[in-house]
């Protein structure tokens, strides 16, 4: 399985992954990235996320700063959006037209020339108090859009782009306040999780519905799932919070979950 998420760039003077607005991205905020002069970039994801002009529109609205975001697709493919502080915006897809490509993505992207789509990029990056090089920025998108990247795949795009905009090199990520990968956690927001039961679920009801069946109600441990999901994702990079509590519901929730007669969640994230 290949990598799926949304990066986003922007400057901020607070983590980027706390700033409310960041969540029309995504609110499952894996790695954070610190820059230089505020500049961050972090990875983020989420079952269901507003399209990127949306999301965009939104953060600079909120932010009165300027933002580019990238969405990749099983590592396949790229679709990337930037919008300055003043409004101005530009859309992109690599490799390929976006009408060709297997994810069949909605709305795509008209096909672009790499010199327009880099100029565009250096448009962006300069915006915001960058000194980019458009001919470095032509260079890589030309070889992403023709699949010339590493055995990685789409998404070590973003991170290749960084210097040509005339940004530092992401290093290390930023260390997280909570761990997700430890078992109790796997178990509410892993794959195999009772959060993403919870979602599965919630989907199952809305296909029953539509098709005029009789489904069952939400139980109480799916919507526990869901909000206490939510909280951790929240609480990740976020040095106040109160890990201990957290920790403690995650195991009273498996509890509960157990004894109702279900197996508990596997230890592991599955992403």
């Amino acid at each position: 399985m290949g990598f799926w998420g949304t990066f986003v760039l922007a400057r901020s003077a607070t983590l980027l992954a706390n700033v409310e607005a960041v969540r029309g991205f995504g609110y499952q905020h894996e790695h954070l990235y610190e820059l230089g002069d505020g500049w961050q970039l972090l990875e983020t994801r989420a079952p269901l996320s507003l399209g990127l002009p949306q999301a965009s529109e939104r953060f600079v609205a909120a932010t009165a700063t300027s933002v580019l975001a990238m969405r990749v697709f099983n590592s396949d493919c790229l679709r990337a959006h930037a919008r300055t502080a003043d409004g101005w915006s530009t859309s992109f897809h690599v490799p390929g037209p976006a009408d060709e490509c297997p994810h069949r993505h909605a709305e795509p992207e008209a096909p672009r020339a790499a010199g327009a789509v880099a100029a565009d990029l250096a448009r962006w990056a300069g915006a915001g108090g960058l000194t980019p090089s458009a001919e470095r920025l032509e260079a890589l998108v030309d070889q992403t859009a023709h699949r010339r990247w590493s055995a990685e795949g789409a998404d070590t795009a973003p991170f290749a782009m960084l210097s040509a905009l005339g940004l530092g090199k992401a290093d290390q990520p930023y260390p997280a306040t909570i761990d997700l990968d430890e078992p109790v956690y796997c178990a509410i927001i892993g794959w195999h999780g009772l959060a993403r039961k919870a979602l599965n679920n919630a989907a199952l009801r809305v296909d029953g519905l539509r098709d005029g069946e009789r489904v069952s109600p939400q139980e109480p441990w799916e919507a526990a799932a869901l909000e206490l999901e939510a909280e951790l994702w929240a609480a990740r990079f976020r040095a106040e919070a109160d890990t201990a509590a957290l920790r403690q519901r995650a195991e009273q929730l498996c509890a509960q979950y157990e004894a109702m007669g279900h197996r508990r969640p596997p230890p592991w994230r599955g992403v």
